[in-house]
């Protein structure tokens, strides 16, 4: 399996040097489009703990409130001597006369309040917008950890595709199917899940080997489980007379049949097994 970065030049796998570029001492794979790199992850993580850090900075400011802005305490300050000022006016015989009074109070209390309710307002807007931008970046960083992982798996599973002599037409094919049944768990491994229709826990390998019998045109007529001439095996089952585009076995009537059971790729690639195509008027010569 190709590795997105190695730290010499030598250690890239002969023949893919050329996906390869040098950058601060190691070498980056940059000749596949859309890789994404643990640096890429490591970024948009550090964006998101910078992102939470200041949500909660905000969310501190909104429930305390514990400093005063020099100009709003002189401003305090002036209007607590006006207020002591109108006070002393509305004494009447050393007491105070409450019908001039309500209306003092009701003003200097909408005049203190009318600035907190402003400040709180504004601080839940910029709390607000902190946890939009917070979850939008945990967005991002999951749908970036999704493409890496499926990027794995499938790199997983076509690299046992090759190992298992797949045909080569054949390999989009077994990565498309085996990536819906594949996971990657937390250790690293990659394995089918459980409640897909195959037996949880295999390896790709384990799996291409159990597909041996379910899709044998995924493999030449020289590769199977078993002999080449035995029924679980590629080379059994379309192999000889049992191949209806071979010329010992030339059938017009099952090979249509085989192109509806297969469809027209697959079964374009058992002909293809004895030379033949599909559309062929006759066996190829032996």
């Amino acid at each position: 399996m190709l590795k997105t970065f190695y730290d010499a030049k030598e250690d890239i796998p002969e023949g893919f040097e050329s996906l390869y570029t040098e950058k601060d001492g190691k070498w980056l794979l940059t000749g596949v489009q859309g890789v994404k790199t643990q640096a890429d992850v490591d970024k948009v993580t550090e964006a998101l703990r910078k992102e939470r850090n200041d949500h909660k900075i905000v969310k501190d400011k909104l429930t305390t409130f514990d400093g005063i802005d020099p100009e709003e305490h002189h401003t305090l300050v002036t209007t607590l001597e006006e207020t002591k000022a109108q006070l002393e006016a509305v004494k009447k015989d050393g007491t105070f006369d409450e019908a001039k009074l309500e209306p003092i109070i009701q003003a200097r209390v909408k005049q203190f309040v009318a600035p907190v309710e402003r400040d709180k307002a504004s601080l839940q807007k910029q709390l607000d917008a902190e946890k939009a931008k917070v979850a939008a970046k945990e967005t991002e960083t999951a749908e970036l950890q999704r493409t890496i992982t499926t990027g794995q798996v499938e790199r997983t599973i076509r690299d046992a595709a090759v190992q298992a002599k797949v045909l080569a037409p054949a390999v989009s094919d077994v990565v498309m199917r085996g990536s819906r049944l594949f996971e990657l768990t937390d250790d690293g491994r990659v394995i089918t899940k459980d409640g897909m229709g195959v037996t949880p826990g295999l390896t790709p390998q384990e799996w291409l080997k159990d597909e041996i019998d379910k899709s044998p045109h995924w493999w030449p007529a020289s590769v199977g489980g078993g002999s080449s001439g035995s029924s679980g095996s590629r080379g059994g089952t379309y192999a000889g007379a049992n191949n209806p585009w071979s010329k010992e076995g030339w059938n017009m009537t099952k090979q249509g049949e085989l192109i509806k059971k297969l469809g027209m790729d697959k079964a374009a690639e058992v002909a293809a097994l004895v030379g033949a195509k599909i559309g062929d008027t006759k066996a190829k010569a032996a």
